[in-house]
């Protein structure tokens, strides 16, 4: 009996991710990031912002805007991108992450991640969220810097 309810809670906790690149983008030739202002999510999430911050500079290297314009004259690419985090409150929660990367150079989209989690609680809403968009990121930029 233990073990039934055990499994019931532990299977009503998840999440999901998903990744979508331009048809005929190459984003392994994306080995910069410039962070900019198109960041969104409440004020009490700007931990976990600052988490998928983190996670995207651990991927790929961060350079100021002057610095971009200059590898780019050198046929470098730039990523930029913009992330959104959101939870919902409602019935435990839901947290929402959503990264647009966009080419500094053109603005044009050239990859869409998402994840979502839904848990017992907000905190493990955020944490599995989290955890699967940087499992997703590990797929789109799986080279190190």
């Amino acid at each position: 009996m233990l073990i039934a309810i055990v499994s019931v809670f532990v299977s009503c906790a998840s999440s999901k991710s998903t990744t979508t690149v331009l048809s005929g983008t190459d984003i392994s030739k994306y080995k910069y990031v410039v962070f900019g202002t198109g960041d969104e999510g409440d004020a009490e999430l700007a931990d976990m912002l600052m988490m998928v911050q983190n996670e995207i500079s651990e991927k790929l290297q961060v350079v100021s805007a002057e610095k971009a314009k200059t590898l780019i004259a050198f046929g470098e690419k730039v990523a930029s991108p913009k992330i959104n985090v959101k939870t919902e409150k409602w019935d435990g929660g839901h947290t929402y992450i959503s990264i647009s990367f966009y080419d500094y150079d053109t603005n044009q989209s050239i990859a869409v991640i998402k994840s979502s989690g839904i848990g017992w609680s907000i905190s493990q809403d955020q944490k599995l969220a989290y955890k699967a968009i940087k499992k997703e990121l590990d797929k789109v930029f799986p080279q190190t810097r």
